[in-house]
């Protein structure tokens, strides 16, 4: 027979502690919220790790204060649950009074964050901005890793992945990494990768507007915005709003590049609403010049057809005041009849022009012109109104860039009401 050996009563009680601490660590179990014993613990480890460490030996410790084990052994006690629980430390009394743990050499850590995959195609100046981010990340990346044992990366991998996260989403956002860690004596090297993380830009949706600018030439503007945003397609979505401004900037100097915009000195502003389709409206305006052209027909009367070519120069009536001086041809295309148009017009409001203009036409020299509504899809109406009480009107709707109606009147006609449909060109 044999003879059963009672078990030493610090061993099991080691045992015992070493399990709850796995559990409270790895979130098994909660840690309970009474009042915690001062804790014989002194731990030489980045914040991070140091609060995990911390909240186990707590754990460990409150349990041992409620033992029938004293004081010296209570603290022998914690000390061998921490050698065993934390293995990369290096673990010792200190006077029998409280526990040392601190990584018994110092590494020599070094680190590498790759560029993403497919970086090499992004154009200037949006590669050099993921590699400031990433210059930006290296420090804080190197403070969570320094005096870090490498053993202790596999038992606190989850926490350590949380860190890094959270230092990527504060420079990098939209990304994650992969975490590899090489280690050769006391070299160590942490090999980050970053890779997308949704969701992520899927296509772009130009549109470009101008209240002064030909649409053939908003229309090119639009595909060249699409040409130069293309690159960008497959990126997170977080990343893009991060940079958001510095986008909007660079995308109005590509456009002004253009050697049209140059001459009519234009501006451009851009408005980038991020989405998985990203809409883009450009609003492009010549701060000198205005240039435009439209086709017509009527219908509901004599069929008439006309095209008008508009040319304007503009300045400064007052502050906040802008005007325009302009010409006018307006051509009927059935029997090639021109006239011209020149006048003076300003805006007092944003939505409404005020005119005076000379015309060659038949009826009267001089005209007063009222213009009302925004370049925009939606209503818009205008008058001519002359000394010898010609009038024509029209009150229309803007369905896109492109095409509008309107309800069109002229008492010099004989069906003075008639439907106009109106293409800009």
């Amino acid at each position: 027979m044999f003879r059963r050996r009672p078990i030493p009563a610090i061993v099991s009680e080691c045992f015992r502690c070493v399990l709850l601490a796995a559990a409270l660590f790895l979130g098994v179990i909660p840690a309970q919220g009474r009042a915690m014993p001062a804790l014989p613990l002194r731990c030489n480890a980045p914040a991070w790790l140091k609060s995990s460490i911390q909240g186990s030996m707590s754990a460990v410790w409150r349990e041992l204060q409620g033992s029938r084990l004293s004081r010296q052994a209570a603290v022998e006690a914690l000390a061998l649950v921490g050698s065993r629980l934390f293995p990369g430390f290096k673990v010792s009394l200190v006077n029998q009074k409280f526990v040392s743990m601190e990584p018994p050499h110092r590494w020599n850590w070094r680190l590498s964050l790759q560029m993403p995959e497919g970086s090499a195609r992004l154009p200037e100046p949006c590669s050099t901005w993921i590699k400031n981010d990433i210059e930006r990340a290296l420090p804080s990346l190197r403070e969570i890793v320094e005096n870090v044992p490498p053993e202790a990366l596999r038992w606190s991998a989850e926490s350590f992945q949380s860190q890094i996260d959270k230092i990527i989403d504060e420079y990098i956002p939209g990304w994650r990494c992969s975490v590899r860690v090489h280690a050769e004596d006391l070299n160590v090297l942490l090999d980050l990768k970053l890779y997308l993380q949704p969701p992520l830009l899927l296509a772009f949706s130009p549109e470009t507007l101008s209240a002064s600018l030909p649409q053939l030439l908003t229309d090119r503007m639009s595909d060249k915005t699409l040409e130069y945003l293309s690159p960008l397609t497959g990126l997170p979505l977080s990343w893009i709003s991060f940079h958001l401004a510095e986008m909007e900037r660079w995308l109005e100097e590509k456009q002004l590049q253009n050697k049209w915009l140059k001459m009519l000195r234009a501006s451009s502003v851009n408005d980038i609403a991020v989405k998985p389709i990203t809409k883009v409206t450009t609003r492009i305006e010549s701060t000198t010049y205005s240039f435009r052209g439209w086709f017509s027909v009527h219908a509901g009367g004599p069929a008439r057809l006309e095209a008008g070519l508009h040319l304007g120069r503009y300045f400064p009536l007052g502050p906040k005041i802008p005007a325009e001086a302009y010409a006018e041809i307006v051509m009927g295309l059935e029997h090639w009849h021109v006239d011209g148009r020149a006048g003076l017009r300003f805006s007092p409001l944003e939505f409404m022009w005020l005119g005076l203009e000379g015309s060659t036409e038949d009826s009267s020299p001089l005209w007063y012109r009222v213009w009302l509504g925004r370049n925009r899809p939606g209503l818009y109406g205008w008058l001519r109104y002359s000394d010898d009480d010609d009038l024509e009107a029209a009150v229309g709707y803007r369905l896109n860039r492109y095409v509008a109606f309107e309800l069109y009147y002229d008492n010099r006609q004989d069906d003075r009401i008639s439907l106009r449909a109106f293409s800009n060109l």
